[in-house]
């Protein structure tokens, strides 16, 4: 007897079930859909007529979904042969305006098969039966089809039956449908390049509500692949890793491996790749999913190329995959199997095997992925390499990374910006090493400045306010000031540490979506460069720059390759090459200054152990300065453009640079944009932060410096007064806790009254200050992603418009900041610009702060005189001090 409420007729219920698992189904949980599968044909045994046309037709229903469910558990095979007892079904008196259901099952196995051709045979069957289909089943058919059509290429034809499915899905009340179709629809503008209009797309599907799967988390990870944030997509991976593990969806497991592979290559971890895709390959040959089995193969391949395996034994693999590829219409796969394939040859001296291979390769489509295009930009330059064409190889450099920066241009996120510069890292390796190979100091010039900090010359996106977002970071700022107060509760600090990482991958996700607004400015040249030598470091030859001249400047364009760092020196005397050495041994020494820097802030640091970590830093900082600085046979004021590599070096605290001005940029192009930002504003605004000691005397000394000034402390030393400050402050001053965030960067933050105020936040102003000075903790620092693009609060905002950016790269101890920050802002306003002013500031101070971007300097005529750091008296009386 049937339970209350439970449907008494055994028909019923097994609709009822059927219903069930076709949710759980679609939600990919295949084992709870196969259990409830057979509960439901154990019903329709139980009827009172199971061989009549409504149990057969429901029978059939039953059957087709099991087939995928099958499938996904067992492969492919088994599901075949549950469709053949559908077939039977059917042949019995099933219904047949089912049989469009049966096609796109048909079509589905034979997606999993890699019979993408076939599977599309299958669906135009299936669309032939659309009379009297139900909605679900239309949906389903052009879903599956576009999907086919979308892995075959053909991404118009795609787009359109996806675009028919969100119709048919939508009007049918079939949210699940609709919201995989506007998803796919995403992916194929991520095929296209379109990656801001792909996650934009994919947002748009996630505010459907429907729940995330391990499909969609596969999508999105592939996106952020794509887009250089391989350590993000890791994170997703990893997630649906679980998910997939959990529900036994193996091929979708096999997928995540593969994708894990990939990001793993990225980060240099060839071993984790090699391992990850190992795996991925047996799973799918395991479930006798070729397709895929070789997709695997070709991640191994890869992987042998960066370990540095032989190359004549990767050649026959490759050409072998390449071939099935090109069998299955996987133009994309079968390109990069055949550019693997045409490197080994290169690299075992079959030139024109090599040669032959690209040509038959053709040139790139205008759908092509830019790792493709990098790839085939590289291969080609290191075969023009190999047959002594270095001109021919030079130029296939320049245009793939212009390709490159026109990439990362159509971003409107930095985030993406700099992360995408990771596709580009080997052929700007190999462009540095041409150029060094020529021996032509104007080669090294030009070949670095293309390959580095391509995000500065990019103009900055404002997005506009969102409240989404708003309310996000809102939430971080608790969290973040909750995460201060437990720091010694560590069992209550890990949730709090996860919330965190979620809301920051929430709300860096916000900006992903955002479209670049133009193209990248020009490549300074070397002839500019050496110009603005000439006339002191500025574009023009004012009054100023002729007195800056007379004393000299010199450009230190420091370059590494194949493990040796160089420099190009520019300067009066014309412009040279120095070899300087292996960059591994200068790294360590510059790690050690900056823990002994560490150490020295301790403001409690019992006198012996000070004078220990004094001698210690003299004994490093003389390393530096012998690896760096002395080769160069410099005595003027220094331009540092400096590579990744070198980003932490307290330069002022050298031996060689000891009062010596020092103005440290990412690239020359960087460093004269900024210098010929000609606003160049005397107002004053300083900002002191809440638990800083000392901060308040700071602010109002630096106000006294210059006669004049607003300054903020306690509680009107908020976000909106920081807010405020950025619009209308020449010079902002901020002496207030911060936060490099080294795996986030754009989180990193300052602390001000009401909370932290992010990296991520400043974009909102509609412009900043020509100079502002970050005087506590280690704001100057920045992450280096691979493409040596650097990434940090300082970096923010000299992207954002500011000119000059002060800033330390070490620990600086309260009272030093303080007397040498009010002693720099005396010389600022006194008419020195920034360079100097830091120099002779901190010429007898260990204060490692550091002159990022370009110098500042107040116009001559507003300058005043020199005068004597004001007594503490004098702050008290200072005019316009608030």
């Amino acid at each position: 007897m049937a339970g209350p409420g439970q449907p008494t007729d055994p028909l019923r219920a097994a609709r009822e079930l059927y219903q069930r698992a076709v949710a759980e189904s679609s939600a990919l949980r295949p084992v709870p859909a196969a259990r409830l599968i057979r509960q439901a044909m154990i019903a329709i045994d139980r009827c009172a007529d199971p061989t009549g046309p409504d149990a057969l037709s429901l029978r059939a229903r039953l059957t087709m979904t099991h087939a995928k469910v099958v499938s996904e558990l067992h492969g492919a095979d088994r599901g075949l042969v549950l469709l053949d007892e559908a077939q039977r079904l059917f042949d019995a008196g099933a219904d047949s305006r089912l049989l469009a259901g049966f096609y796109n099952q048909r079509g589905v196995l034979m997606i999993r098969f890699g019979r993408l051709r076939e599977a599309i045979a299958e669906f135009d069957e299936a669309e032939r039966r659309f009379a009297g289909a139900s909605a679900l089943d239309r949906a389903n058919v052009l879903l599956n089809r576009g999907t086919a059509e979308m892995l075959l290429g053909d991404l118009a034809r795609s787009a359109r039956d996806l675009s028919r499915c969100t119709v048919v899905a939508r009007d049918g009340d079939q949210p699940m449908l609709q919201w995989m179709a506007l998803h796919n629809l995403g992916y194929v503008d991520f095929l296209r390049g379109d990656l801001p209009r792909a996650l934009q797309r994919m947002d748009e599907a996630a505010d459907l509500g429907v729940a995330e799967n391990a499909v969609s988390m596969l999508d999105r990870a592939r996106v952020l692949v794509e887009a250089g944030l391989y350590r993000e997509a890791d994170d997703a991976l990893a997630r649906a890793s679980a998910v997939t593990r959990a529900d036994r969806l193996t091929q979708e497991l096999g997928e995540a491996e593969l994708e894990r592979a990939r990001c793993a290559l990225i980060a240099d971890d060839v071993a984790g790749a090699r391992r990850l895709a190992s795996a991925a390959r047996n799973r799918f040959r395991r479930r006798g999913n070729d397709a895929w089995r070789r997709t695997a193969e070709l991640v191994l391949l890869q992987g042998d190329l960066a370990a540095g395996r032989p190359s004549g034994r990767l050649l026959e693999p490759a050409l072998r995959v390449r071939a099935e590829f090109v069998a299955d219409g996987l133009i994309g796969a079968a390109r990069t199997a055949g550019l693997i394939a045409a490197e080994a040859l290169i690299r075992i001296d079959q030139q024109q095997r090599a040669a032959d291979l690209l040509a038959e390769l053709g040139r790139a489509g205008k759908d092509e992925s830019i790792t493709i295009g990098l790839h085939a930009r590289y291969v080609g330059a290191l075969l023009q390499q190999r047959r002594g064409r270095r001109g021919v190889a030079q130029r296939q450099v320049r245009s793939g990374l212009a390709e490159l920066a026109s990439y990362q241009a159509r971003f409107g996120s930095l985030d993406l910006q700099t992360a995408a510069a990771v596709h580009g890292r080997r052929l700007a390796e190999l462009g540095i090493a041409l150029a060094l190979e020529s021996g032509k100091a104007s080669d090294v010039f030009s070949a670095a400045e293309q390959a580095r900090a391509a995000s500065t010359r990019l103009p900055p996106v404002r997005p506009a306010a969102d409240e989404t977002t708003a309310e996000l970071i809102a939430e971080l700022r608790q969290l973040t000031e909750t995460l201060r107060g437990a720091e010694q509760d560590h069992g209550s600090r890990e949730p709090l540490l996860r919330r965190r990482h979620e809301l920051e991958r929430a709300i860096a996700a916000r900006r992903w979506s955002l479209t670049g607004v133009g193209d990248a400015r020009p490549l300074v040249s070397l002839g500019e460069v050496q110009d603005a030598v000439s006339r002191g470091g500025q574009p023009s030859a004012d009054a100023g720059s002729r007195a800056r001249a007379s004393t000299g400047i010199s450009v230190a364009m420091f370059v590494g390759s194949a493990g040796a760092l160089h420099a190009l020196v520019i300067d009066a005397g014309g412009i040279h090459l120095v070899g300087l050495g292996a960059i591994a041994d200068v790294l360590e020494p510059i790690r050690r200054m900056r823990a002994d820097l560490d150490v020295v802030a301790q403001p409690l640091l019992p006198t012996g152990l000070r004078a220990t970590a004094m001698r210690s830093l003299g004994r490093s900082a003389e390393l530096v300065d012998e690896a760096l600085i002395r080769p160069l046979h410099t005595d003027s004021s220094l331009v540092v453009i400096s590579t990744g590599a070198l980003g932490q070096v307290p330069w002022g605290q050298l031996p060689s640079l000891r009062a010596v001005p020092v103005a440290v940029a990412p690239s020359a192009t960087a460093w004269l944009t900024a210098a010929r930002r000609t606003r160049q504003r005397r107002r004053l605004v300083a900002i002191s932060g809440p638990d800083l000691a000392r901060a308040g005397h700071e602010a109002k000394g630096v106000a006294a410096a210059w006669g004049s000034g607003e300054v903020y402390e306690g509680a009107q030393a908020d976000r909106t007064s920081f807010t405020r400050a950025l619009a209308r402050a020449g010079v902002l001053h901020v002496a207030a806790h911060g936060v490099h965030h080294t795996e986030n960067p754009l989180f990193s933050c300052l602390r001000l009254a009401d909370g932290m105020l992010f990296a991520h936040e400043l974009d909102q102003a509609a412009r900043t200050p020509d100079h502002v000075i970050l005087s506590a903790c280690e704001l100057g620092l920045a992450t280096v992603r691979p493409g040596d693009e650097a990434l940090g609060l300082a970096s923010v905002l000299l992207r954002l418009g500011t000119r000059s950016v002060v800033a330390g790269v070490a620990r600086v101890g309260d009272d030093v900041a303080a007397d040498t920050m009010i002693d720099y802002h005396r010389r600022l306003a006194a008419g020195s610009d920034s360079a100097a002013a830091l120099a002779q500031a901190t010429a007898d101070r260990v204060a490692p702060f550091v002159c990022f971007g370009s110098t500042y300097a107040v116009r001559p005529s507003a300058a005043g005189p020199a005068s004597a750091p004001p007594s503490a008296g004098d702050l008290e009386r200072a005019p316009g001090v608030a």
